[in-house]
């Protein structure tokens, strides 16, 4: 899904995490506009990974779809 992501259109960047342990894990993705999520959503290859993911590999996931409104950071 990395690779095919990065082809999206309106696709800019994400990243990841998961704990060794519990191999729970966050995906977060950044999309330059609401419809570029919405299209992302509707690709068929992502519909088919997430069916396997529901049937085969999860017992669960959340999705959220959030708008950044303000950002920074600090660096030393």
């Amino acid at each position: 899904m990395e690779q095919l992501v990065a082809c999206e259109s309106g696709y800019q960047s994400h990243f990841s995490f998961r704990d060794k342990e519990t191999r729970e894990g966050v995906t977060v993705s950044y999309f330059d506009s609401e419809d570029s999520v919405k299209r992302w959503h509707q690709n068929a290859e992502h519909i088919v990974a997430q069916e396997l993911g529901k049937t085969r590999f999860y017992q669960s996931f959340r999705v959220e779809v959030a708008e950044i409104k303000r950002q920074y950071e600090w660096r030393k």
